[in-house]
């Protein structure tokens, strides 16, 4: 398996928001205009996007305010009703909308930095991420968020014993954290976690019970803790055979984990580092694959490769890619390039280019709504320049 090693991710775990958001009671004047960034819509399956930030106080209450300078990491669209939705901000919190994006509600929630958010077909949520402690962290609310019990804890690191000879005290680890958390396509009541030690869990029981399921291993150590780094940036469930998982882990690579074996997917040289990969759900064994280079696209689980011919420079790695098939029709493809959208509607053999005009930030996820396959959301988040 290739080795791995912890990086940090600007989007990942950001600074608490500071900006324009104020949730303890309504504005009494006029709202400026929000700046760019925040959330986007379309209703044209990606050709076209507005922003879609406006924050209400309460449900169907008074705008507040904006979420467009959000640190936005993920989209959560409810499966079983597709205009709810949830995003994930880290230090910044939880929003929730209920009409496909045209307002959003703060969610009440406990955690220091949350990276990922599922709801289940009964209306349970489950988050995950880290707490003030350092701890990773998942927590489970049977009423909408208004309580929260914890599920899972993962245990903080601590720093190796310091030895005579050093003279200068080391800096603390860093926070362990549960980096994705994703519903079980096959299984209403289960749930895959994976954390920046390199676990892969699941939970059973509505995300009541949790175990290990697999732990990816690496020969690199982290020189403050002497433990193996193997740090996963995310899971991504098979829709076509239970039990079936992809990790990305946060150096690029790509681990298929099928039938309790574990294998890694090797790229093509040159295609750079792996950061998001979609199963295409009309075609077994299809995995569309973005890159700091660029995007692929295999027929068989990694076999072979195609590489699509998109419009960008090779000189320097991206910063990040999101890669997204239509749920309705498996020919139309969005791929995000940092800030750029490449929109396909002949599986990839020519593309259509949409810019965002937000050159200081990244598209960090993008969400098609299954019954509506017109509707399309995407996230972003400031990056620094």
């Amino acid at each position: 398996m290739a080795k791995t090693h912890t990086r940090a991710y600007a989007f990942l775990l950001p600074v608490l928001f500071v900006g324009t958001l104020q949730l303890s009671g309504c504005l009494r004047r006029e709202l400026p205009p929000p700046p760019p960034g925040g959330m986007y819509q379309s209703t044209s399956a990606g050709a076209q996007f507005e922003q879609a930030v406006a924050l209400v106080g309460e449900e169907g209450g008074e705008v507040i305010g904006n979420i467009a300078e959000l640190s936005i990491r993920q989209i959560h669209r409810v499966r079983e009703e597709a205009s709810t939705i949830y995003v994930t901000a880290g230090g910044q919190g939880v929003f929730r909308t209920r009409d496909e994006g045209a307002t959003w509600q703060q969610v009440n929630q406990p955690l220091s930095a949350v990276t990922g958010l599922v709801q289940l077909r009964s209306g349970i949520l489950l988050i995950g991420g880290t707490n003030t402690d350092g701890e990773g962290v998942v927590e489970r609310s049977l009423t909408g968020g208004d309580s929260w019990e914890r599920v899972l804890t993962i245990p903080a690191l601590h720093r190796r014993q310091r030895q005579l000879f050093e003279v200068i005290k080391p800096p603390p680890p860093p926070s362990v954290f549960v980096s994705s958390i994703v519903l079980d396509p096959f299984n209403d009541e289960r749930i895959y976690a994976t954390t920046s030690t390199g676990e892969v869990l699941v939970g059973e029981e509505s995300g009541k019970v949790w175990s290990t399921l697999s732990r990816i291993q690496s020969d690199k150590r982290d020189p403050l803790t002497n433990r193996s780094i193997a740090s996963i940036r995310d899971v991504i469930p098979s829709p076509h055979q239970a039990g079936e998982l992809l990790l990305i882990t946060t150096d690029g690579n790509m681990v298929l984990i099928r039938d309790s074996e574990i294998a890694a997917v090797e790229l093509p040289k040159g295609a750079g580092n792996i950061v998001d990969v979609v199963f295409i759900e009309q075609f077994p064994g299809a995995l569309f694959v973005g890159t700091d280079r660029g995007a692929l696209f295999s027929r068989d689980l990694g076999t072979s490769w195609e590489e699509f011919d998109l419009p960008i420079s090779t000189t320097s790695p991206v910063r990040n890619s999101v890669v997204r098939a239509s749920p309705s029709n498996p020919s139309r493809l969005l791929i995000a390039i940092d800030s750029i959208i490449y929109r396909s509607e002949d599986g990839g053999q020519t593309f259509n280019t949409l810019s965002l005009n937000l050159p200081n930030h990244i598209i960090t996820d993008i969400a098609i709504n299954p019954t509506n396959a017109a509707k399309v959301l995407l996230s972003t988040s400031p990056v620094s320049s």
